[in-house]
């Protein structure tokens, strides 16, 4: 598990420090533990989970403003925020959850990792955009569902000239099409769309960036 870390997050072009690794091995086994009850994931084996979760979600880190406050919606079991959290300790989190054992297991990784700086919500965002508005310099959605309902909702949690990235699997390329003429007239102004295989396998994966 630990060498497919490192030599994953090498082809990533990140570069973890002995404390980081503990702290993804920590987690593991933490989501191992609290996965047995709470089915927070279908992928049990432990370099699968760090290659389709971990690797995953440290993928986006070029589209990333590093140095600010990031909105991780629907963040599930911490993907992608907690591993960003945990390579750039010092950049602010905030994850959006609405299932409340999802929000538990949260909490308790929060405790477990000793990780300081990360703010856990339980709720939906079309329930929070007001409260939060213009709050982030990126927000993040992974393996989302209904787009077209939540892109409105997304330009006002940015503050100036910040980005959403939105994560999808191989099929992302097509569905990131469709939305091109819907993106404009929510407020954004630059789309592109990014793919990339995910490192130690051969699953391509698909960000749209949406500036």
């Amino acid at each position: 598990m630990r060498g497919a870390l490192i030599t994953g997050s090498k082809i990533l072009d990140v570069a973890l420090s002995s404390d980081q690794i503990d702290h993804f091995v920590s987690y593991l086994a933490l989501l191992s533990q609290w996965n047995d009850t709470f089915n927070l994931t279908s992928i049990s084996d432990p370099v699968a989970v760090v290659r389709l979760h971990f690797l995953d979600s440290l993928a986006i880190t070029p589209f990333l403003d590093k140095s600010g406050p990031l909105l991780d919606i629907g963040s599930g079991a911490g993907f992608p925020g907690m591993p960003l959290k945990i390579v750039f300790p010092s950049m602010a989190i905030t994850l959006l959850e609405p299932r409340r054992k999802r929000a538990n297991f949260l909490r308790a990784l929060i405790r477990h990792l000793q990780i300081k700086d990360v703010n856990i919500i339980e709720g939906r965002v079309e329930d929070l955009t007001t409260k939060l508005a213009g709050s982030f310099s990126t927000v993040a959605l992974r393996a989302v569902g209904n787009l077209d309902f939540l892109l409105p909702l997304l330009r006002p949690l940015l503050q100036p000239g910040g980005k959403c990235l939105v994560m999808h699997g191989p099929k992302g390329k097509d569905y990131f099409r469709s939305l091109s003429t819907l993106a404009p007239k929510q407020g954004f102004s630059e789309i592109k769309i990014h793919e990339y295989v995910i490192p130690l396998g051969s699953e391509s994966r698909t960000v749209l960036v949406l500036s």
